[in-house]
């Protein structure tokens, strides 16, 4: 008897360890007695009032599923399936468990042979978030395979009508199994014939031919899609569209800006990364583009002598005052020794001739990228240095004192300049122009033809 009940005992085990929950309803008396609960969060031994059992399953149930589970067991769910000739109604719903959502199948089971116990309803909520998981990566992949194949298509067409060159190529395998074509002027030419390969050919060996075409200042971007393995690595990252631009000359020696594109994807049949590339002519937008900057420049600069004009050259030198201010600086100005009798003398088509030689002459002592050269107005100039503490900043100011003061058509040329220095920072844009707009007058007062350093006037040198 007792190994009778001890398999019983076993059997019953073996049952509810795969249920989450098993709970036994009266409807009549509108009570639920649990008995199974994993988490062992209700009361085994004591009946619970079923709205309170009902809202405890709904407050756990993910928002998405409240009605399905509502259809299921609220009071008159449970009353018209206590009175139908259904023995077994069932739906999955997600509940909340373990701090985590999992998909359960909740069931309920009744006894519809015997009317005594009609009001009688078994529920059991077992765990089946395993099956969904399998659902989901069918239904994923299913979903991925349709995308795949309508994306193609779509990207096809839509490349097609773009595209002067379009190709597929299976990277798993770094193959490029089809020609590859130009469509240029009405007329489809051969692109492999330019390198000397033909199909089916290695990805990478194609770009590597292909390379000696590609300008030296796009070279570095263009190597960065020109292998399968680097086609290969986006694609595990994450990446399933790529773009880049570069410089080359096309299959008739013509040279333009193109615009590459490949679209990456999975063969789900085969699991290889193929993508479809393809090649724009985008020469027409570096064309505005470079329009625009010259543009843009040329709004910038003073329209006379090419130096930057008072505005935008007082704003880059703000900048590079707060980019780095960590560096030693000295701000030059400097005009030319009686410029005004310069044009009412010879004229001002010649004073604008002077202006003009003074600016080439400025742009030949300084460092392109790093100093700025300022128009500021009238024959005032401005020059702003960055230098190291190894520098002298004598040799830099005489180098430029001496360049601009020049001869020109027989007119000697001789300037006033006053320089303001900082150090790590310490002073501001205004300070610095006041302190050497100081400087030059001390430089004028002095005789002209000479500079000065605001840190000697200030100290009372001569």
């Amino acid at each position: 008897m007792d190994e009778r009940l001890e398999l019983e005992d076993r059997i019953l085990r073996m049952l509810t360890s795969q249920y989450v929950g098993i709970y036994q309803i009266d409807i009549a008396a509108r009570k639920v007695m649990c008995l199974h609960n994993e988490e062992r969060a209700l009361d085994m031994d004591e009946a619970i009032e079923l709205d309170n059992w009902i809202q405890r399953m709904v407050d756990s149930c993910h928002c998405e599923d409240r009605k399905k589970l509502d259809g299921l067991i609220s009071y008159e769910a449970l009353e018209a399936f206590a009175e139908s000739d259904k023995s077994i109604l069932n739906n999955d719903v997600r509940l909340m468990d373990k701090k985590r959502y999992k998909w359960m199948l909740i069931s309920l089971i009744h006894d519809t042979a015997n009317d005594k116990d009609r009001n009688q309803i078994t529920v059991t909520c077992r765990d089946v978030t395993h099956r969904y998981r399998y659902y989901d990566i069918i239904k994923r992949k299913n979903l991925e395979l349709k995308k795949l194949l309508q994306t193609t298509e779509q990207y096809k067409d839509a490349l097609m009508s773009e595209a002067i060159v379009l190709y597929q190529v299976d990277f798993s395998r770094d193959v490029i199994e089809n020609d590859i074509f130009q469509k240029k002027k009405n007329k489809m030419l051969r692109v492999l014939d330019a390198v000397g390969i033909n199909t089916p050919c290695s990805y990478d060996e194609y770009c590597r031919r292909w390379d000696k075409r590609v300008s030296e200042d796009t070279i570095d971007n263009y190597r960065k899609l020109a292998t399968s393995a680097a086609m290969i690595e986006a694609y595990n990252n994450g990446n399933t569209l790529l773009t880049q631009d570069y410089r080359t000359l096309d299959s008739q020696n013509e040279e333009m800006w193109i615009g590459k594109t490949i679209y990456l994807a999975k063969d789900n049949i085969t699991g290889h990364i193929i993508g479809i590339v393809s090649l724009r002519n985008v020469t027409e937008r570096y064309h505005q583009e470079y329009l625009r900057q010259s543009l843009a420049k040329q709004a910038s600069l003073d329209l006379l002598t090419g130096l930057y004009n008072h505005i935008t050259g007082e704003l880059l030198i703000k900048s590079k005052m707060d980019s780095e201010a960590y560096l030693d600086s000295a701000f030059i100005i400097f005009d030319i020794d009686k410029f005004k009798s310069v044009n009412d003398t010879y004229g001002h088509y010649f004073g604008d001739c002077v202006l003009q030689q003074v600016a080439a002459r400025l742009k030949e002592c300084i460092r392109e990228d790093h100093d700025i050269a300022i128009r500021y107005g009238g024959d005032e100039f401005v020059v702003y240095v960055q230098y190291k503490q190894e520098d002298n900043i004598l040799d830099i100011v005489d180098r430029i004192f001496n360049k601009v003061s020049c001869v020109y058509d027989g007119y000697k040329v001789s300037i006033s300049m006053g320089i303001s220095l900082s150090s790590d920072g310490d002073m501001h844009y205004y300070d610095m122009y006041k302190n050497a707009d100081k400087a030059l007058y001390e430089a004028k007062r002095g005789g002209r033809c000479q500079y000065r350093f605001y840190r000697d006037c200030k100290a009372g040198k001569a």
